[in-house]
């Protein structure tokens, strides 16, 4: 897949955000065409939900912004509050119950930092994107799934009725 593809949301800074956040991310990314295998759409899930609870927990403000674009083989997330306080590694002990978001995006994601704006800051992250398939196998497969859709369809019978 080329070409570069961009979306924004703008969110209110609530808990249920951050699943939200979650799944708009997977689905857009789905909409523009990209396959994630279960290993890439449960790491990004993840990357997503912790910079999310960040801004959610940590941040200031009625909303968060997340913004997603895609260039080449990479995603990159970001997700904006109004706090100027910016996330850091930290050693978490065995019995917190939190601490260890940036370590996980440190972890697994390709690169991530922090910038600070006019009205607080942007946490980031790249991510790899999974190779995806050349055209002709896409469209094979979504020859094989449309096939897969019209056999599965309930039939319609028409009987006719005698005069």
């Amino acid at each position: 897949m080329t070409g570069t593809f961009g979306a924004r949301w703008f969110l209110a800074s609530t808990p249920a955000t951050v699943g939200v956040a979650r799944h708009r991310a997977l689905a857009q990314l789905r909409a523009w065409g990209f396959i994630l295998d279960r290993d890439a759409a449960s790491t990004l899930a993840l990357l997503v939900s912790e910079l999310v609870t960040n801004a959610v927990l940590h941040g200031r403000g009625d909303f968060v912004t997340i913004g997603m674009c895609v260039g080449g083989e990479e995603v990159f997330i970001e997700v904006l509050d109004a706090a100027q306080e910016c996330p850091g590694l930290r050693e978490a002990e065995p019995d917190d119950e939190s601490g260890r978001g940036m370590f996980l995006v440190d972890t697994l994601a390709a690169s991530w930092g922090i910038e600070r704006t006019r009205r607080g800051k942007a946490v980031w992250l790249t991510y790899r994107l999974p190779e995806q398939p050349t055209r002709t196998r896409q469209r094979r497969r979504a020859d094989v799934l449309g096939a897969l859709i019209r056999k599965a369809r309930p039939r319609i019978y028409v009987t006719a009725v005698a005069a």
